[in-house]
């Protein structure tokens, strides 16, 4: 996501032409956010979370850094739900889970592998996924587009590339390869007990894909003014 997607927003120079200097091999994974609250917050759905952000004025939220996925989801979902929050970086997911763990922080977008076993745990309350369906893993968790923020969709994901100018055939074998490793039995209940979404694709999808990612978050990037240097 930063790579492909955001880094060409979040920073005034790039040692790399995100459009030029990759060929796009295929998709590999999405990892779902889930926007999750401190056990003692007293909201269990959006509505509710809505009304108590509201009351808060401007609630601290933690994310694994500025310009992360997850700091780009939280955005756009203030954003859309008209509401104010302070933003607290941290460096790395697993401080910011921690602090919202502990109740320094009351809320945050976690990703469904960082995020799961403070769920299952009861450490993290679920409000709703930021996905077009529920996650398998999380199937009682409703997405936030099914509770009234309709289309509302953000993901961390990844692919893989090769360097720009790589023969087309060898892209082929190369996608043809990771596609076939996708599929394998193990790779695949590996990739799913984390509550990734397994997202084989062709180069020319792949590429469509980041496109279509870099229209999304570019707008929001520069609405929030989100800088990282």
């Amino acid at each position: 996501t930063a790579t492909l997607a955001a880094n060409p927003f979040l920073y005034s120079k790039l040692p790399y032409n995100v459009e030029k200097d990759f060929s796009p091999v295929g998709l590999t994974v999405r990892f779902p956010l889930i926007l999750v609250v401190n056990p003692s917050i007293p909201a269990k759905n959006l509505a509710e979370f809505i009304e108590w952000a509201k009351k808060e004025k401007s609630p601290a939220y933690g994310t694994p850094g500025a310009g992360s996925p997850h700091h780009l989801a939280t955005a756009l979902f203030v954003q859309q739900a008209k509401l104010q929050a302070t933003h607290i970086p941290y460096k790395g997911a697993a401080p910011a889970v921690q602090d919202v763990v502990g109740g320094q922080v009351p809320f945050m977008f976690v990703d469904s592998a960082g995020g799961s076993q403070f769920i299952a745990g009861g450490k993290l309350r679920p409000i709703g996924v930021a996905s077009a369906r529920r996650v398998p893993g999380f199937d009682n968790v409703p997405t936030l587009s099914e509770q009234g923020m309709k289309g509302f969709e953000a993901y961390a994901w990844q692919g893989l590339v090769m360097p720009a100018g790589v023969p087309g055939d060898i892209v082929r074998k190369v996608n043809d390869a990771l596609s076939k490793a996708l599929a394998t039995p193990a790779v695949k209940s590996r990739l799913e007990g984390l509550g990734l979404e397994i997202t084989p694709s062709s180069p020319e999808a792949m590429a469509q894909y980041a496109a279509a990612e870099r229209a999304k978050w570019a707008p929001v990037i520069k609405t929030n003014n989100i800088k990282v240097d």
